[in-house]
């Protein structure tokens, strides 16, 4: 006679799964949210969310701010105004933002519905939660079981260089979500071509956000296959996103081939590879469970079938190896991991499908033991690396490391009268998005130059300060621009001065 009951057990286990899953992810995205910095700090999060203003105001470059008693000769070199994140180009009179403008387009729509307060938030975490529920969506499509779909999932969220790139605005875990989007609309393109536009919508984005996205087309062509109606349909649902960044690059940079980052070329060399490849190797092992670096050997023996899949997925990930191991700051630390971090959702994948391979070698009752006991191990494993290195590296710090900078641009707006030209270097970004001061970085101003311009500000009675990091203050103050200033205030590890001979700047 037959049981009932296993049937009514897997219905009540696969509700209590579905349970925890909903209240593990409730739980990650509170403390994301909770250890994650809105502020506008170092040059990256402050060139994103400076852009993304712009975005929101209709306007895609910003306009320098130089003291009007500068004169032609001044205004010329728009260098010394120059704030992180931001470039000038010829023919173009304002400053072009330097990064791509896929995050900002993020932010800015962000930014007109919740507020700019709440804008990074909303998008930090929902591109966090985004990749991973699109993990275990392309687990699924890839025809692992729920409960090693679910393991993949866990795995990415506890990677260190993941949850490090989650908790500020920055661009890698939203390159990461849409390379995910691209692939998992191209797997549902297998069964119904119309995702195939989807595909193509979803790597424009991601291209949008990363110009390297593109080094996903490879992987994606080998999952939609030679089918010209799938493979029409991607290229009109990319378009549009084609020709926003053909024309965005155009306007701002004097080609629609042209990026902010002017020409990278020579930061890339064959030397590079070798140091790379091991700086890569040793940190993928230390940072995520190793094993997943030998299971993707095992998984072709386990389907043949599965040929396109796993080729898709060495490419996926291999053409991001590729292409960094040549960059050359690449092997400089650890969280340069995070150039790989949109392939390598593909790699833990890849170790996944060579455990189910060993999984279905055995017998049903052993295979699903093998799975389970798996799961729970890989994800313990990943927990306590994810842990261990998250305390090493310091990195639930990072929200104080940033408000650092926004907490002296307070102040700086406070101590100082309005219009005072502030000299700057690592807190220029930071300054222009919190303040409407006139900026002189001090990294590109020789000492005969400053001395020019400190002519005309006395002249125009303007006052000058400056706001510098501690590692910049003797160059700055003794070298470039040399005077005898008075430290105001201090911010954690910024100062706020006053050069004397120039008019006073406000009290404390």
């Amino acid at each position: 006679m037959s049981n009932p009951n296993p049937p009514f057990a897997a219905a009540i286990w696969s509700r209590a799964a579905g349970w925890i899953a909903a209240v593990a992810l409730a739980g990650y995205a509170v403390f994301l949210g909770w250890n994650f910095s809105p502020y506008a700090g170092g040059a990256d999060s402050s060139g994103y969310l400076n852009s993304a203003r712009l975005l929101a105001t209709g306007q895609l470059a910003a306009e320098p701010r130089i003291p009007a008693e500068f004169g032609p000769d001044e205004r010329v070199i728009r260098q010394h105004f120059q704030p992180h994140g931001f470039v000038p180009f010829d023919g173009n009179p304002k400053l072009s933002p330097t990064y791509p403008v896929g995050v900002p387009l993020h932010l800015a729509l962000a930014g007109r519905l919740v507020g700019w307060t709440a804008a990074p938030y909303l998008v930090g975490l929902a591109t966090a939660l985004a990749t991973l529920g699109l993990m275990y969506a392309v687990a699924r499509q890839l025809g692992l079981p729920s409960i090693l779909a679910a393991t993949g999932a866990a795995i990415i969220a506890v990677y260190p260089v993941f949850v490090f790139m989650s908790l500020q605005p920055l661009s890698d875990t939203p390159a990461t979500a849409w390379s995910l989007a691209a692939v998992w609309t191209a797997l549902r393109a297998r069964d119904r071509a119309g995702w195939a536009a989807a595909c193509g919508a979803a790597l424009a984005v991601a291209v949008l956000v990363r110009a390297t996205n593109l080094l996903l087309l490879p992987a994606l062509v080998v999952l939609l296959g030679l089918d010209g109606r799938r493979l029409g349909l991607a290229i009109i649902g990319g378009l549009p996103g084609a020709m926003w960044l053909g024309y965005y690059q155009h306007a701002l940079y004097g080609s629609a081939f042209r990026s902010g980052y002017v020409d990278i070329s020579q930061a890339f060399g064959w030397a590079y590879g070798g140091p790379t490849a091991l700086h890569f190797a040793q940190w993928l092992a230390l940072l995520l469970p190793a094993v997943l670096l030998v299971l993707p050997w095992r998984s072709r023996r386990g389907s043949p079938a599965r040929g396109r899949e796993l080729a898709a997925l060495a490419l996926w990930f291999g053409t991001f190896a590729c292409f960094y191991i040549f960059y050359e700051i690449s092997h400089e630390v650890w969280w340069n991991l995070r150039f790989l971090l949109p392939g390598t959702p593909a790699l833990i994948l890849a170790g996944l499908l060579g455990l189910e391979a060993l999984a279905r070698a055995r017998t049903p009752a052993s295979a699903h033991r093998l799975r389970l006991g798996a799961a729970l191990g890989l994800t313990v494993w990943a927990a306590v690396l994810g842990g261990y290195w998250t305390q090493r590296f310091h990195l639930l710090l990072t929200k104080t490391y940033e408000r650092a900078y926004a907490d002296a641009a307070t102040a700086a707006r406070a101590r100082f009268a309005p219009g005072t030209l502030v000299v700057a270097g690592l807190q220029s970004g930071t300054l222009l998005y919190y303040t409407d001061l006139p900026l002189l970085r001090w990294e590109f101003v020789r000492p005969e130059q400053f001395s020019r311009f400190l002519t005309r500000v006395k002249q125009a009675g303007r006052p000058v300060g400056a706001v510098l990091h501690k590692s910049e203050e003797a160059e700055a103050l003794q070298k470039n621009c040399p005077g005898t200033w008075t430290r105001l205030e201090t911010v954690r590890d910024f100062s706020l001065w006053q050069l004397d001979g120039t008019a006073p700047a406000r009290g404390p």
